[in-house]
């Protein structure tokens, strides 16, 4: 790895390094709050209350006082299409994010939630959401990288996909309203596509995995940098919970969702997960991934050790995708809408098993229908990702 590219990763591991420790304090003095931050007895009172009568269920009962608890971890998502086993890069090449999650989340420096906020009271239908609910908070850095199929070329490949990339920040809520099995996600990204550094990334874990490094990121979408953004609001309903598989769990949620900016669609998902679960259905979000996953506040109850698996399937109606169709700045290769699918298909299977003191990880494959309609890039990409979560509770 060059110089130049290791020292702004070495500055932003320590600010990661140092942002983490300072949560960490900040779980420890948590620990000993009987309730959520933030929310009265007369709150926590009212989620009891008569508006939601089927609180007397045990398991609604729970989840109700698992949205009172304090919260907080991190979580580091890695995706490759290596990882799936095809033997392929291209399309969705990979991604990495690091998201943090807790109470102290909208107060740094760089957080984006006042912003988040001040949208989020003019988003249709949030205030009615909102009313009630816990709010707890996650953001994220990461970064995508997108290629043609033959990468060893430096020239544009007009039939295929355009290299693309971004280096993003986040931040999200959730509006959990457990009495009425109902979470509302929102989230702010702001960042760069078209940034050299991706480039670098790229070629220096090639060099690592002895591969042959993409030529034509020279090529991508907005090269040099232009500034994007995105907003999205979804709507997250559990469907059903119940044991199964003899002393097992079994989850199924719906989630509505719609964004605008770089990626502009609405969607709607099913997703289930079943076997010894010990976290609330609101900090399971499969669905909730575009490319690579959204940042989501995490939970775990004490005691428990957590061994599930999972699935689901999403579609999407997309009106605009920056990654191939480019934004403002002129571009050496981009799609036209006419040329691109704008009904596409998702689906994925996944484990999540524990590695003791509040640590999971995860493993998924993931299935996506074509994103273009015509030529060599008409194909359905496949990829795979691994996640490790901690929880500082």
């Amino acid at each position: 790895m060059s110089a130049p590219l290791a020292s702004p990763l070495v500055n932003a591991a320590v600010v990661a390094l140092a942002t983490l420790a300072g949560a960490r304090a900040a779980a420890d003095d948590l620990r000993s709050e009987p309730q959520h931050p933030g929310v009265s007895v007369s709150d926590a009172d009212a989620w009891v209350g008569p508006q939601h009568p089927g609180a007397a269920d045990p398991a609604l009962a729970r989840a109700i006082d698992d949205a009172m608890q304090p919260y907080g971890g991190w979580t580091i998502a890695i995706d490759n299409d290596l990882f799936a086993g095809t033997q392929q890069d291209r399309d969705y090449t990979g991604g990495l994010a690091v998201s943090l999650s807790g109470p102290e989340t909208p107060n740094y420096w760089w957080s984006l939630d006042p912003l988040l906020s001040r949208i989020d009271n003019f988003a249709p239908g949030q205030a009615r959401a909102a009313g009630g609910a816990v709010i707890q908070y996650s953001a994220q850095i990461g970064m995508l990288g997108f290629t043609p199929q033959d990468i060893n070329s430096e020239a544009v490949l007009p039939e295929d996909r355009p290299y693309a990339s971004l280096l993003y920040m986040t931040s999200a809520r959730q509006y959990i309203d457990a009495g009425n099995r109902r979470v509302r996600h929102t989230g702010l990204t702001v960042g760069v596509l078209g940034l050299s550094i991706t480039s670098d990334i790229h070629d220096a874990i090639h060099d690592v995995v002895g591969s042959d490094s993409p030529r034509g990121y020279d090529n991508q979408i907005s090269a040099g940098g232009e500034p994007t953004f995105r907003y999205v609001m979804s709507d997250s309903q559990l469907r059903a919970q119940r044991i199964a598989f003899g002393s097992g769990l079994l989850e199924t949620k719906t989630t509505a969702e719609m964004s605008v900016g770089y990626l502009t669609e609405a969607s709607y998902a099913v997703s289930t997960r079943f076997g010894q679960i010990d976290s609330p259905w609101w900090t399971f979000n499969p669905e909730r991934i575009d490319y690579i996953a959204q940042p989501s506040a995490v939970a775990r109850r004490n005691g428990g050790n957590e061994f599930y698996f999972w699935a689901g399937a999403k579609v999407r109606l997309r009106a605009y995708n920056a990654f191939l169709q480019g934004q403002f700045r002129d571009s050496a290769h981009t799609f036209d809408s006419s040329e691109l699918e704008h009904v596409i298909g998702e689906a994925w299977v996944g484990v999540t098993g524990e590695l003791g003191s509040g640590t999971t990880v995860s493993y998924s494959v993931r299935y996506q229908t074509t994103e273009i309609s015509e030529g060599v890039g008409r194909r359905d990409p496949v990829w795979a990702g691994v996640t490790l979560t901690h929880s500082f509770m």
